[in-house]
């Protein structure tokens, strides 16, 4: 068992946030703010992609999405975007569907979350 399985990942790392975007505090929230008002219709758009059992499209999907994910201080819903890609890529339909579940419970999670930390 990986370390990541026995202590959960936090829903949001102001931390990180701030280290992505070289300590710049209004940087880091107009970003996640950006990200809070796209996170709706992302989802929308994978499960568009996950609707048509287009793998491909719902692979670049993740890929953009992550884009976002990776400089907002968001880990575990980075970590779900980037699993659900990886089996996307490779047509695994088991994980395709766990790896969505992950990622709309993540997402939820992300838009419940306080903004300002």
């Amino acid at each position: 068992m990986d370390e990541r399985q026995l202590t959960p990942l936090p829903v949001r790392d102001p931390t990180a946030a701030l280290a992505s975007v070289g300590g710049d505090e209004a940087l880091a929230e107009e970003l996640f703010q950006a990200l809070l008002a796209g996170l709706p219709g992302e989802l929308e758009d994978l499960r568009a992609c996950l609707g048509e059992e287009d793998w491909h499209a719902l692979a670049e999907h993740a890929h953009q999405v992550r884009g976002a994910t990776r400089y907002c201080g968001v880990p575990a819903l980075d970590e779900a975007i980037e699993a659900l890609e990886r089996a996307a890529r490779v047509g695994d339909t088991e994980r395709i569907g766990a790896g969505f579940t992950q990622v709309e419970s993540e997402i939820a999670q992300v838009l419940g979350a306080p903004a300002d930390h």
